[in-house]
């Protein structure tokens, strides 16, 4: 059996120093652990490490909604979803949104097109409540 990493025998791997290792006993968690952990993940999502993306980033990949390479579309999935978690679908731009309301090819899944949906319902009628406001104060 071949392996893609020759290791030389007698060789010992350092670890740097000061790092620090979380170990999980394998018998039961304290009481009340597994719930301050739910609670805990519903507030950072430190597992999946996108907390510790920028928005910008995260908005320049969502909104370059070109192409359907099977990578792009997960990467904007996973960031839209991110993005929803965060409660920061209102940063991404309208032009994006439709693209993922119509959803053409069935790329993004039906819960991305919801979302992109009420987003973008939202902003009609904020945007009407806006206009009707506005004529309201010229008619005055």
């Amino acid at each position: 059996m071949a392996w893609s990493v020759e290791e030389k025998k007698g060789e010992v791997r350092k670890t740097p120093t000061g790092k620090v290792v979380e170990v999980r006993p394998l018998g039961k968690e304290p009481h009340g652990a597994e719930k301050l952990r739910t609670d805990l993940d519903k507030e950072r999502d430190l597992a999946s490490g996108m907390e510790v993306l920028e928005l910008d980033f995260l908005l320049g990949v969502v909104e370059n909604t070109r192409g359907d390479d099977k990578n792009d579309v997960m990467m904007r999935k996973l960031v839209f979803n991110e993005l929803l978690r965060q409660q920061q679908l209102d940063t991404i731009d309208s032009n994006a949104l439709k693209v993922y309301a119509v959803d053409d090819g069935n790329l993004y899944g039906k819960d991305i097109q919801c979302e992109a949906m009420k987003k973008l319902t939202e902003r009609t009628l904020r945007k009407g409540r806006l206009a009707a406001g506005h004529e309201d104060s010229a008619a005055s």
